[in-house]
């Protein structure tokens, strides 16, 4: 068990399974169990961000969901490219550059630049990253931890508890159907 706090903060108690300390010193392992949550920031990245919350693989076939899935996977490459081009440009961390931000921007820009020259291209990139870096936070930032707890999925059907009497899920009024006499010519 490594107790350590952050910035005098709370004392954070970290358990492992490493038990050599020449091998994994305290110190590094402190460090890396808050890098950890980068891989969260990438599937949120691509999960809520990049695809939408509520939008679903399209495909049908399972050949057409590999081919969607890679193209959000060489998608999201290429806007951290991006992010990565911007942070050693202006001398940043690249966690400092908002993905969201250079996400709306290159969707914004990305029907103006087809069928263009790779010269338009290079102007664009130019003045995305003016963009981009103008709205830099360079504050400080929070860190990456968060109490894991697992979320009962919404249902669209009724629980019932266990000595509850069972009734249907949903109610339906009675429909009233008259009928009318035919109009014959």
């Amino acid at each position: 068990m490594i107790d350590y706090q952050v910035d005098g903060g709370e004392t954070v108690r970290l358990l492992t399974d490493l038990l050599d300390p020449g091998a994994w010193p305290a110190e590094e392992l402190a460090a890396l169990y808050h890098e950890r949550w980068e891989v969260e920031s990438a599937f949120r990245q691509l999960k809520t961000f990049q695809r939408g919350k509520a939008e679903v693989l399209r495909s049908v076939s399972p050949e057409l969901v590999r081919q969607e899935i890679w193209a959000h996977l060489t998608l999201h490459h290429c806007l951290n490219r991006i992010v990565l081009r911007l942070a050693d440009g202006e001398g940043l961390d690249p966690d400092r550059i908002s993905f969201v931000k250079v996400l709306k921007h290159t969707r914004r820009s990305v029907v103006l630049q087809a069928g263009r020259s790779t010269r338009h291209l290079r102007q664009f990139i130019k003045r995305m990253a003016t963009k981009v870096v103008r709205k830099l936070d360079t504050g400080l930032r929070r860190l990456r931890e968060a109490d894991r707890y697992t979320r009962r999925p919404v249902s669209q059907y009724i629980v019932r508890k266990k000595d509850q009497a069972r009734r249907g899920t949903r109610r339906v009024p009675e429909k009233i159907i008259t009928l009318a006499p035919a109009i014959l010519q």
